[in-house]
């Protein structure tokens, strides 16, 4: 009998969640966690936008375009275009605007927020050079990256728990989800205040 791994929007979340904090968990005792524990809150932002973006459908996670022309095939009953996610800097823009955000009436747009901007371009910037590494030496300063991880778990607390756009319909998702983001945060908090002395 074969193995399956089976998972979806919700899951992939709670999974990538975990990794971050097993990641920053372990990068007191060795330093090279920084790199999973980037790949991993990459993936847990997208999955938390993608959640906050959803609406029962996929329509605003799609880049424009492509949301238009499934919307247009699904309307005359045609076959759709191969569907595919927006990428991560136009899924941020989206969650900061009331045109995507607002579509229920508790709908909260994620405020603006200069840090957090920065926060997010280097959290890519970090993800992409990890995921995309060329050989090259490349020495990372790691003293800014609790702050960054408190900056963008609370965006992600925030998409997640405050936007009013995420129905978390088990009470076991629910904990694990929160679990995990106050784990992390703890953690960081903690990494923040020893690597500032």
């Amino acid at each position: 009998m074969g193995k399956w791994l089976r998972t979806d929007e919700r899951n992939e979340l709670i999974s990538s969640l975990n990794m971050v904090c097993e990641s920053v968990s372990k990068v007191n005792t060795d330093i090279e966690y920084w790199k999973w524990a980037v790949i991993a809150l990459h993936n847990s932002l997208q999955g938390s936008m993608v959640l906050a973006l959803r609406a029962g459908n996929d329509f605003r996670i799609m880049p424009d375009k492509l949301a238009e022309k499934c919307l247009k095939a699904h309307r005359e009953n045609k076959p759709w275009p191969k569907v595919k996610m927006d990428n991560f800097p136009n899924l941020y823009k989206k969650v900061k605007s009331t045109e995507y955000m607002h579509f229920l009436t508790c709908s909260k747009v994620l405020p603006e927020d200069e840090e957090r901007d920065r926060a997010v371009t280097k959290l890519l910037e970090l993800r992409n050079n990890f995921i995309h590494f060329m050989p090259q030496g490349w020495s990372l300063e790691v003293s800014g990256l609790p702050g960054i991880f408190v900056s963008l778990l609370n965006m992600a607390n925030f998409l997640l728990f405050e936007s009013g756009n995420v129905t978390l319909y088990e009470d076991d998702e629910r904990s694990r989800i929160s679990g995990a983001i106050n784990t992390a945060l703890s953690i960081c908090s903690t990494l923040r205040v020893e690597y500032e002395n």
